[in-house]
């Protein structure tokens, strides 16, 4: 049932379950607004989801890459290609 959830490639899928493959973050996203709400476990089936790994992508940038605010567009520019996708993480065994 996730990997349903998670195909947008067709315009029938409406469901508001994401994946973001930078942070490995399952979310539901907002109809209204911006952001959305984690998923620690899948709604379909109760099995535990892999750790997010948000504080992680920024704690590597800060310590390996002198990024304290990858976000900022002066520093967007200098974060690793390979932290655009989620290679950093699969890099690094996480």
């Amino acid at each position: 049932m996730m990997d349903f959830h998670l195909d947008k490639s067709g315009s029938e899928n409406l469901s508001p379950i994401m994946y973001d493959e930078i942070f490995r973050e399952y979310y539901a996203k907002l109809l209204l607004g911006i952001g959305g709400d984690d998923f620690l476990f899948c709604p379909d089936c109760g099995t535990k989801l892999p750790k997010p790994l948000r504080n992680e992508w920024f704690n590597i940038l800060e310590h390996e890459y002198g990024l304290d605010d990858p976000g900022w567009p002066e520093q967007r520019e200098k974060v690793p290609a390979e932290f655009l996708t989620d290679e950093w993480w699969k890099k690094r065994g996480l």
